[in-house]
């Protein structure tokens, strides 16, 4: 399965929902997308709009490859179990959010090289990054999330020192 998620940003992204959906009618894999506020309906794929965190997460689990907005929680959540994500972010140009934040978060993971994180700028390059992406045979080895790790460390020693 593959799970495309847009997060709960009050803007759509429908340039992502609509590609992901096109996509669909021409691949085996079945494709799950959250929405979000998108108006976009899909006409290829099961959907939603919104669910509960743990869901959202039991989704990532399931799914072969993550497309997403460069929402930093999906990140994270790829990274700690293993799973392939491809970064799609939000523009600014195609109002899709107020700012270009989102790219500059993609660039910066880009620029990490983390292995099995892959970026995306333009609609017309994400499906064949997908075909690259599922090609590949070796799984990403699920990653400890050494910032909650630190956070609850810098927590416990404040708490400590009280």
């Amino acid at each position: 399965m593959i799970f495309v998620t847009v997060g709960n940003h009050y803007q759509g992204f429908d340039r992502l929902i609509k590609k992901a959906d096109e996509i669909a009618s021409r691949t085996s894999y079945d494709i799950v997308i959250q929405r979000g506020y998108s108006k976009y309906v899909s006409k290829n794929v099961k959907y939603f709009d919104f669910v509960p965190m743990n869901e959202a997460i039991e989704f990532i689990k399931m799914s072969e490859l993550v497309i997403s907005h460069a929402g930093i929680g999906t990140i994270i959540l790829c990274k700690e179990y293993g799973i392939p994500l491809i970064i799609f972010p939000r523009r600014k140009e195609y109002e899709e959010h107020g700012t270009d934040h989102q790219v500059e978060i993609a660039r910066a993971i880009e620029g990490r090289g983390d292995d099995h994180i892959y970026v995306v700028y333009d609609e017309e390059q994400l499906e064949a990054k997908i075909v690259e992406v599922l090609a590949g045979k070796q799984k990403p080895t699920p990653k400890a999330n050494e910032g909650k790790a630190s956070l609850i460390r810098t927590i416990r020693t404040f708490i400590e020192n009280l």
